[in-house]
């Protein structure tokens, strides 16, 4: 029973993965093929959810566009859990003021919107994807970096570890094989729920234009493309129906590690 709920809210987000990783072979078209003379036209079996303002395949660009958006939405929560993990463990592990600068630093990071942020970096670097994707990674480890040090300032004063260690126990082996599993569902739940918020992050300002450029495809833009023809809400209403499924999904994914984690410790 705990399997089938665990795999439940995971459904809907690996078909959405598989349909966007099979794009090359399940896309009936280019995604930036323009063809003003079939612009607007509704669904049929040319094309299933019919073309854009510019005559583009909108199932085309809805799965290419899913190829980036969750592709560097993957990219930018692993890259911030690697990051914060590794600082979190060692700051939590070494203690003193080196945990303690740790904690203000977040604190401090945490103290501005991520929006702020963001257009900080942006404003120096440029607006681009990979700007973005830089920009993002330096204000979400901190999420990792604080869970990451407090469990391993809890765990290092554990009888068993002060035990390992007064046999000589490598300090290497203690991280890897006692503190990092169990920081792990704790992270994995952080993960799941930061995939959800990197998404949004990255449709929103690809909507307002600081994300992908033109003319490649991404769920954001699309819905930036479409605001402009609200008499055609089928150019907004598929990538926000993916961005609300993924959205859903993940955090509801995360939820349940987290309650689960609970009661395994309760």
């Amino acid at each position: 029973m705990k399997k089938k709920r665990l795999l439940l809210p995971l459904a809907p987000l690996l078909l959405l993965l598989f349909l966007c990783l099979m794009a090359p072979i399940l896309s009936p078209y280019d995604p930036n093929q323009l063809d003003t003379v079939s612009k607007f036209l509704p669904p049929s079996t040319l094309h299933p959810l019919g073309t854009d303002y510019l005559g583009r395949d909108l199932l085309s660009r809805l799965l290419w566009g899913g190829r980036t958006t969750l592709g560097y939405a993957a990219m930018i929560s692993i890259f911030s859990m690697a990051i914060g993990t590794f600082i979190g463990i060692f700051s939590g592990w070494m203690g003193g003021i080196i945990a303690k600068a740790v904690i203000k630093s977040s604190d401090i990071l945490r103290s501005f919107p991520n929006i702020v942020l963001v257009m900080i970096f942006m404003t120096f670097w440029g607006a681009n994807m990979l700007c973005l994707s830089l920009a993002l990674i330096l204000t979400r480890w901190i999420w990792y970096a604080r869970v990451s040090s407090t469990i391993t300032l809890l765990q290092k004063k554990r009888p068993s570890i002060l035990a390992s260690q007064l046999v000589g126990c490598k300090t290497s082996d203690l991280l890897i094989h006692h503190i990092f599993p169990a920081i792990l569902p704790q992270l994995s739940s952080i993960f799941f729920m930061d995939f959800g918020h990197t998404l949004l992050a990255i449709s929103g300002y690809s909507f307002l234009g600081f994300g992908v450029l033109p003319p490649q495809a991404e769920w954001g833009a699309m819905i930036r493309d479409g605001q402009n023809y609200l008499s055609h809400p089928e150019m907004m209403f598929w990538p926000g129906l993916c961005i609300l499924v993924v959205v859903l999904s993940t955090n509801t994914f995360g939820d349940y590690i987290r309650d689960l984690w609970e009661e395994m410790h309760t």
